[in-house]
């Protein structure tokens, strides 16, 4: 079970491409809240005031609840955890990495279509011990899709090689998009602009989340 359901969302995404647009979300302004790909823009950060969103994924049953919330970043407890940032105005997130080392590939098989992608190679796999896309759910392995051309004109191309993870660093970002939905962020906005230091919810007012999982953690959906 364990990382089921992110593996699966964040797979989904990647397949998807944009076939089908992810739901509108709209800040307490009524301004937009969209994806910052692959990370938040250097002027969102330089502005500070961000907010930081703990996401995990229960033992028990495999859902999503937020673990926590606060103005200063939390670090990642256990591989079941993603963390993503929001922006000082609410209208940009992104997953936060530690360490992000983009560079844009161009895929000269597909009319030099650009990607922003990182190489994964020397990286960690833990995200306890480094969170990055090499660790993290969203990040996917990318095949170029002028790989895909040149094996369909029946070139000697090995994309069973570009697709497994052991033998290609490359990595793209998905959105972490659905996991916020499913852990009911966007329902509860006001609790992102209200997070202090170190957010603590009120437990008379919280729901448990992970009620059948050991630590029984309360989460903010109530």
């Amino acid at each position: 079970m364990k990382g089921y359901i992110f593996s699966a969302l964040a797979s989904a995404v990647i397949l998807s491409g944009c076939a089908t647009p992810p739901p509108t979300h709209l800040n307490s302004s009524g301004r937009t809240i969209t994806f910052s790909n692959p990370i938040l823009l250097k002027e969102d950060v330089a502005k500070g005031n961000l907010t930081y969103v703990l996401v995990e994924e229960s033992i028990a049953d495999g859902s999503l609840h937020i673990a926590s919330i606060s103005k200063a970043r939390q670090s990642i407890q256990n591989e079941r955890q993603e963390r993503i940032v929001f922006n000082s105005d609410l209208t940009k997130f992104a997953p936060d990495f530690e360490i992000s080392t983009f560079y844009t590939y161009s895929d000269a098989g597909n009319y030099n279509e650009k990607t922003v992608v990182m190489n994964c190679m020397g990286h960690l796999t833990k995200k306890t011990q480094e969170y990055s896309p090499c660790s993290s759910v969203y990040g996917s392995v990318f095949v170029p899709m002028g790989v895909y051309k040149a094996g369909a004109a029946g070139a000697a191309v090995d994309t069973s090689r570009w697709e497994n993870p052991h033998f290609n660093f490359l990595r793209v970002v998905a959105s972490p998009e659905y996991t916020l939905r499913k852990a009911g962020v966007f329902d509860h906005l006001d609790q992102l602009t209200g997070a202090n230091n170190e957010f603590e919810p009120n437990i008379q007012n919280c729901v448990f989340c992970a009620a059948r999982d050991r630590d029984r953690k309360p989460c903010l959906l109530g």
